[in-house]
């Protein structure tokens, strides 16, 4: 099987987990994999609108260490050992910062630090300035996990390399 239908076929199987539930809202989903050849790096991110902003419940397995940084970044596209998701996603031009802690501050797609036991990660938070869809929206860009934990210094947290990204796609109602 090719590449690209690889990872169609994983959207979709993300897709239908993310609707098992019969939610009848738009959610987002993202299949996250290792940026790395032969990686063992791999997850999910789900993305709902909710009151006060957007849910993310991420899962990974296969993480080295013991914590790492984790951001939306501007594209949807996890080529080039994920070199190809750009920046982080900053519609407004805010400083580095964690959205979670100061959202008046920070740019929308910061989440701070993931914390990882035995190879595993789980991560659930609600970005008050961020979107599916409607404002500052998330859908079409990446979730990049980095080699370092993000310790919010400026312009980026001195989080170091990219070593997992999924892009984020609308699964539908």
């Amino acid at each position: 099987m090719k590449p690209i239908k690889l990872i169609v076929a994983g959207l979709l199987a993300v897709a239908a987990a993310a609707h098992a539930g019969g939610s009848k809202k738009e959610v987002g989903v993202a299949r996250i994999q290792g940026t790395a050849e032969g990686s063992p790096i791999s997850g999910t991110a789900r993305f709902e609108d909710v009151k006060g902003g957007l849910k993310v419940t991420v899962t990974l397995t296969g993480v080295p260490g013991t914590s790492h940084a984790m951001h939306i970044h501007e594209f949807g596209d996890c080529s080039d050992s994920g070199k190809a998701a750009g920046g982080h996603y900053n519609p407004k031009g805010a400083p580095h910062g964690h959205a979670l802690k100061d959202p008046k501050k920070a740019h929308p797609g910061d989440f701070g630090n993931v914390t990882v036991q035995d190879g595993k990660a789980t991560f659930e938070a609600v970005l008050p300035k961020a979107s599916l869809k409607g404002k500052n929206p998330v859908a079409g860009r990446s979730i990049v996990l980095h080699e370092k934990e993000d310790d919010f210094s400026q312009p980026v947290g001195n989080a170091g390399g990219r070593i997992a990204c999924g892009v984020i796609v609308v699964a539908g109602k």
